[in-house]
């Protein structure tokens, strides 16, 4: 990433980024700083950018016998990098430990430290009260800065953990505009598709989709569902089989981005009527490709899949979720009308380009000590 003469480098502030793998993993977190790193990779930066991987191979159970080794691995990285900033990446769960612990580490070396929130704490997890929310409560409290996807984790994390919102600061997924090419808005498929994409599995709603597809086929039988994603995928096909799908609805398992944005830019209606959702980047990806949105209200989704504009926000309800979709299919107009509008929302606020402009003002800013102002979705020095 070291990028022109000694001198322009040593200019530069350098952050050191964790994520769970780096950047060339499958989830959402690592493909976002793909995106990132692919693009500044191709632009000079103010920046020197690098990366950690918080769990690396380590998954499951495993990850308790390799942890020490990567607290000791992220120490050398330290010392050798010294980074000015050091960008903790977080989402939920049994991970907050693990950044807590990176987090305290960069601190007894004297760095800045800020955390990326990129999940939803759900309203069961905070009755519960499990000791994981209590590493996130201080991964938090040890964060000089916390960026956060949309307006909805800032009232959250204020409410919940008492957070100052002056400590906090929206900044928007961002990715490549991949469909810049496609005609506004971009004609009917012929059947039409539907597409979900995401790990396939009760949290982002997997088997709701199906019950709505069932449903729907009553309804309007002539219509394709690509299900695009890892996770159980022979369980979801049993079930599809039973609800009589075969022949509307395909699995592909686990595709990359490239096939990914294939696939978005095929589709007619994303769909991700998901439990639990902080900023989904298939929504992002969805609105890039100019296909209108049908999803549930969790976490910051109603962000990109504006009800009544690019989109239609539905209750976890299968019966409900069939009629979004059998209304935009059945009236051709309104759902051109939505697909224009996704296109419209995306250029306003999820290019890449304004995510990175955001962090590279927002990583600057900490490492000289200068405040910001959170203004909506961007930040500028003050």
């Amino acid at each position: 990433m070291n990028a022109g003469n000694p001198t322009e480098t040593q200019t530069r502030v350098k952050v050191l980024c964790v994520t769970p793998v780096g950047p060339d993993g499958m989830g959402g977190i690592d493909r976002l700083y793909y995106y990132m790193r692919e693009h500044m990779a191709d632009n000079a930066r103010q920046i020197d950018l690098r990366f950690f991987a918080a769990r690396g191979d380590g998954g499951g159970v495993k990850w308790a016998l390799l942890f020490p080794l990567r607290v000791f691995a992220f120490m050398l990285k330290l010392i050798r990098f010294r980074p000015d900033v050091v960008h903790i990446n977080h989402s939920t769960h049994g991970s907050a430990f693990r950044k807590w612990v990176l987090a305290s580490v960069a601190r007894m070396f004297g760095l800045s430290v800020t955390t990326h929130f990129h999940g939803l704490v759900a309203a069961e997890d905070y009755a519960r009260n499990p000791t994981w929310l209590g590493w996130f409560r201080s991964l938090l409290t040890t964060s000089d800065r916390i960026v956060i996807l949309g307006d909805f984790f800032a009232d959250d994390l204020r409410k919940r953990f008492g957070i100052d919102p002056a400590k906090m600061v929206v900044i928007p997924n961002g990715i490549p505009d991949f469909a810049a090419d496609l005609p506004v808005p971009k004609p009917a498929g012929t059947p039409p598709t539907l597409l979900f994409a995401g790990e396939v599995g009760p949290r982002k709603g997997a088997g709701l989709l199906l019950e709505a597809l069932a449903n729907l086929k009553q309804a309007l039988p002539v219509w394709r569902c690509i299900i695009a994603g890892n996770g159980d995928i022979a369980e979801y096909k049993t079930m599809s089989a039973m609800l009589g799908l075969n022949g509307h609805v395909s699995f592909t398992g686990w595709v990359g981005s490239d096939e990914v944005h294939g696939y978005m830019r095929e589709a007619d209606i994303v769909v991700l009527p998901s439990r639990i959702e902080a900023l989904p980047l298939s929504l992002i990806e969805g609105a890039c490709a100019g296909a209108a949105l049908v999803a549930s209200n969790a976490g910051a989704s109603g962000e990109v899949a504006v009800n009544g504009r690019n989109g239609i926000i539905v209750p976890l309800d299968s019966a409900a979720i069939a009629t979004a979709l059998s209304h935009l299919l059945s009236n051709p107009a309104e759902l051109a009308s939505m697909k224009t509008e996704s296109r419209k929302l995306f250029i306003e606020r999820f290019r890449i380009e304004q995510f990175e402009a955001s962090m590279t003002a927002f990583f600057i800013s900490v490492a000289r000590g200068e405040a910001f102002e959170r203004t909506g979705r961007a930040i500028t020095a003050m």
